[in-house]
């Protein structure tokens, strides 16, 4: 719509859009971005440490794995031996001590003194069997022992 011949003639100034409102907003918005930013090191400028740069690099070593001893009642009186990591199922408690001796580095085995020895009893099994059973791992050269419930069994 032009303006009409009478507002030109009366010194009226035809209507303007104010943009000091539209710039005072642009400009918070500027500033908020700014503030707001995460400024992060380009990626060219971050250290690493390459395989080839660094002396002596040693393996880690291996999972430590623990050696589950299971005491299990049998009969009245009677307790069953096994243990995860051997083939052969100790008779008694000294058959026990022998063979967690066998399996500990000293004696040609893969676990080192400190290497967890779980005692995992069942609910029936007499208490004296899980004791005699944590001296023989004693006896053995075994140093971190637990006593555990079988998978189960416990609360």
């Amino acid at each position: 719509m032009s303006a009409s011949p009478q507002s030109r003639k009366s010194g009226r100034s035809p209507m303007q859009l104010n943009l000091t409102s539209m710039i005072d907003v642009v400009f918070l918005l500027l500033v908020y971005f700014v503030l707001t930013a995460a400024f992060t090191e380009a990626e060219g400028v971050i250290t690493a440490n390459m395989p080839g740069d660094v002396p002596d690099t040693k393996e880690p070593p291996p999972p430590v794995q623990p050696i589950r001893v299971h005491v299990s009642a049998q009969g009245q009186t009677g307790y069953r031996l096994t243990i995860d990591k051997s083939p052969v199922a100790p008779i008694s408690m000294g058959d026990l001590t022998r063979i967690l001796q066998g399996l500990h580095e000293d004696h040609g085995g893969y676990f080192a003194k400190d290497n967890p020895v779980l005692i995992q009893t069942d609910g029936r099994v007499r208490w004296q069997h899980a004791v005699n059973a944590f001296n023989a791992t004693l006896r053995a050269g075994y140093t971190s022992i637990s006593f555990q419930p079988q998978a189960g069994l416990g609360p």
